[in-house]
């Protein structure tokens, strides 16, 4: 009974296909935990992390070039899903 119940949940709900919260955690616990951690920069190089921020999103709504899937739900706009995002210095001047 519970299989299908939890079927059905997943038919419903948004999808994305990638890490979620707890699969970065696991995976940061077998790093060094003074190593500083970076991103990809926009058009290379690498920037530090800053942060972290909650940000309720609509998922797949973007399939122009060069836009990722998901966007930030606007005001009023019942959101799919909250999720983490990074805070780097870029994204700061963003």
């Amino acid at each position: 009974m519970l299989e299908v119940l939890e079927a059905r949940l997943r038919a419903r709900a948004p999808s994305h296909t990638g890490l979620t919260v707890g699969d970065v955690i696991a995976m940061l616990e077998t790093f060094d935990p003074s190593a500083p951690l970076l991103v990809g920069g926009e058009y290379g190089g690498f920037e530090e992390v800053l942060g972290f921020r909650k940000i309720n999103v609509k998922l797949n709504v973007n399939d122009a070039v060069g836009f990722g899937p998901h966007e930030i739900a606007e005001v009023g706009q019942r959101p799919d899903l909250t999720a983490v995002t990074l805070r780097t210095a870029g994204s700061a001047q963003r």
